[in-house]
C-alpha cells in the first residue's frame, strides 16, 4: 500500500501477465523483444519444418502415384503459384480481419483452449494428411501467412487488451483515492470547528 500526497492510502496498480510475454509488454524493454522474437522464430521454425515435411510428402505422393515427370513439373508449378497466392491471401485476410481485444483472463483462457485443440488435432490429423495431399503445400503456405500477420504487428491483441485493462484499473484506483480524500471545509465556522 502506498500513500498519496494528501495522506490518503492508495495501492500500486500492477500490470497483468499475458501468455508468452508475462508483464514485459508494459515496458517493452529488452526482455519483451527477446521473448517476442524468440516465440516468433520458434513458430516460424515449426511452420517451415512442417512445410519441408509436407513438400517431401507431396513430392513422394506424385511419384508414388506414377505421374510422368513432365506432368509432375506442371503440377509443381501450379502448386508453387497456389502456395504464393495462399501465403499472401492468408496474410492479407488475417491482417484485415476484425480482432477481438481480449482482457488478460480471456487471453489466458484462449491460450489454454488453443493448446488443447492443437493436441487433439495432432492425434486426429494423420488421416486427413492423406486426403489433403494435393493441397497440403498451399495449406501450409496459408498457415505461414496467417502466422506472419499478427507476429509482424506492432502490438498483439493480447497486449492491447492488457493495456486497456491496466488503464481501466488505474482509473478505478484514482476514483477510489479521490472518493476517500476528505472534503475541504466550506466556510470559516467549519474551519474554526475543525481546528478545535
Amino acid at each position: 500500500m502506498i500513500s498519496t500526497a494528501d495522506g490518503v492510502p492508495g495501492e500500486q496498480v500492477e500490470p497483468a501477465a499475458i501468455p508468452r510475454l508475462g508483464t514485459t509488454w508494459f515496458d517493452r524493454g529488452a526482455g519483451y523483444w527477446l521473448r517476442r522474437i524468440a516465440h516468433g522464430c520458434f513458430q516460424l521454425a515449426l511452420l517451415l519444418f512442417a512445410g519441408l515435411v509436407v513438400t517431401a510428402f507431396y513430392a513422394g505422393f506424385w511419384e508414388a502415384v506414377g505421374v510422368p515427370r513432365s506432368v509432375r513439373t506442371a503440377v509443381y508449378a501450379v502448386t508453387v503459384v497456389a502456395c504464393l497466392l495462399s501465403l499472401v491471401a492468408g496474410f492479407v485476410r488475417t491482417r484485415r480481419a476484425p480482432v477481438e481485444i481480449p482482457n488478460p483472463e480471456q487471453a489466458w483462457r484462449e491460450h489454454r483452449s488453443r493448446q488443447r485443440r492443437n493436441a487433439a488435432s495432432a492425434a486426429g490429423g494423420r488421416w486427413t494428411l492423406l486426403l489433403l495431399a494435393p493441397v497440403l503445400p498451399a495449406t501450409v503456405a496459408w498457415a505461414i501467412g496467417t502466422w506472419a500477420a499478427p507476429t509482424l504487428a506492432r502490438r498483439t491483441a493480447a497486449e492491447i487488451g492488457a493495456r486497456e485493462d491496466y488503464e481501466r484499473r488505474v482509473r478505478e484506483q484514482e476514483e477510489r483515492v479521490e472518493a476517500a480524500r476528505p472534503l475541504p471545509p466550506r466556510n470559516r465556522a467549519e474551519r474554526r470547528h475543525g481546528r478545535r
